[in-house]
């Protein structure tokens, strides 16, 4: 396959991170590419920078008057592509001279999204033995997959789609965290392929360009439940209101004692639901265009567990969880892994 492809690189104040990143991507054995840099109005010298460096024609750097955010920012940098197959990596990444290759090879079939064996520092090897999947509150639930090769939705540090089925990629409200759950959720529900590509390996510092606490915070959580909102049906999201009281009581409880969370950052979360209802089910309705899947069919790669741990009571707490879905007629992935 020697299709042109575009790779599309945000940087926000990620000056440090660049020359390793880029001189990774054009040390590629696939070279059929162009790479657009989108800068998110760095105040780093990072464009100075990259004029200086690079002189590669395959080089397109447009640069922002505001940051846009890593949504606002990847859907305005599609519109400078030139091509059908887009790549998404973060620039806080190195990648391995067969990346491209492995990840542009694993999209040739159509209606597929696929993403890289991202490797983030300090991220405890264990947690590589198989991919992991969401929770019901969208939160990451790991080593779920009995096998390597399945993923519930692509990673965005490196990622490809074509642009004719996927379209505009992010919601631009997002900004940032939770963006790639909403791609995923979108191709999902789209009958698309999500696919892991375990041989096209990029090395990811991660969180090098992140906001402060309280914004973060934010986003997060706002971010989180947009994802279930929008996507999954009234019915499912009544049978969720017992985990969502449980998750807004105890993440405000644990942002009080904890510097993890910012508490305004929590309390301006949940309160944003509620001023902007309409705009959420204006964003519902533009969705349903997309959807031909069954939300079965999704929810089935969904877990039950509430939390990554195992101690006596995340345990226990991950067993009411089951037995609860079980009793609302839910089937999560922990169902059909008992069924095996």
């Amino acid at each position: 396959m020697n299709d042109k492809v575009s790779i599309i690189i945000l940087n926000y104040n990620g000056k440090q991170y660049l020359e390793e990143c880029l001189n990774s991507v054009f040390m590629q054995t696939y070279t059929e590419f162009e790479l657009i840099l989108f800068d998110n109005a760095s105040s780093d010298g990072s464009i100075e920078f990259l004029k200086d460096k690079f002189n590669d024609s395959r080089l397109k750097i447009i640069s922002s008057k505001q940051n846009l955010g890593f949504a606002g920012g990847n859907n305005e940098a599609l519109k400078h592509t030139s091509n059908e197959i887009i790549v998404l990596l973060n620039n806080d990444t190195t990648v391995n001279a067969d990346w491209l290759d492995k990840l542009v090879n694993a999209a040739a079939s159509k209606n597929t999204v696929a993403s890289s064996f991202v490797i983030t520092e300090g991220i405890s090897e264990i947690f590589y033995q198989t991919n992991g999947s969401l929770s019901y509150m969208m939160y990451n639930i790991m080593n779920i997959f009995p096998d390597f090769e399945d993923v519930f939705y692509p990673n965005g540090a490196s990622c490809i789609f074509r642009k004719s089925e996927i379209g505009i990629p992010f919601d631009t409200d997002y900004f940032f965290y939770g963006e790639d759950v909403y791609l995923g959720l979108k191709a999902r529900f789209m009958n698309m392929n999500i696919r892991f590509v375990k041989d096209s390996v990029v090395y990811h510092k991660g969180g090098g360009t992140e906001s402060n606490n309280s914004f973060k915070t934010f986003c997060r959580e706002r971010n989180r439940f947009l994802n279930l909102y929008l996507f999954f049906s009234p019915w499912f999201i009544i049978r969720m209101l017992p985990y969502i009281t449980f998750n807004h009581i105890t993440k405000t409880i644990v942002s009080v004692y904890s510097k993890k969370y910012s508490l305004i950052g929590t309390i301006k979360a949940y309160l944003w639901f509620y001023v902007n209802i309409p705009g959420i089910l204006k964003k519902r309705k533009s969705l349903m265009q997309f959807k031909t899947a069954d939300e079965k069919e999704i929810i089935k790669f969904l877990s039950s567990k509430v939390f990554n741990g195992n101690n006596t009571i995340e345990k226990l707490i991950n067993n009411i969880s089951y037995f609860y879905s079980r009793l609302t007629g839910i089937k999560p992935i922990e169902y059909f892994l008992k069924k095996k």
